[in-house]
């Protein structure tokens, strides 16, 4: 379409400017390679780190991280945890902006506290 109504010129003159960039800025990207890939391999690190949440080594969440998650202490009876649970699910639920997430880990934080 452009070929057709002659304004193609302009799109060659961007890909010469591009080209012509990259060949000044390419020295420069080379000597900085081995920073970036060290802060590439930084960032998928703490991101896979970071994603597997408030578990232990086995994946299972524990009573103390339960209890963590929800904000109640050792001595909170049902009541008290169906009600924390209430509050923060009511603020980290998906259809409210939250995430799937924090959603699930505070469903298995009511399931492992309430479970006898």
């Amino acid at each position: 379409m452009l070929a057709a109504t002659g304004r193609l010129n302009w799109l060659f003159a961007l890909v010469g400017l591009f080209m012509a960039f990259l060949v000044r800025l390419l020295p420069v990207i080379i000597r900085y390679v081995p920073q970036l890939h060290g802060l590439w391999r930084a960032f998928n690190q703490n991101k896979s780190q970071s994603s597997k949440g408030p578990m232990n080594q086995s994946g299972k969440m524990t009573k103390q991280e339960a209890r963590e998650v929800l904000g109640v202490l050792v001595s909170a009876t049902d009541k008290e945890i169906i009600n924390a649970h209430r509050l923060l699910i009511q603020k980290m639920h998906p259809d409210r902006g939250g995430s799937d997430y924090l959603a699930s880990k505070i469903n298995q934080a009511k399931k492992v506290l309430l479970e006898k």
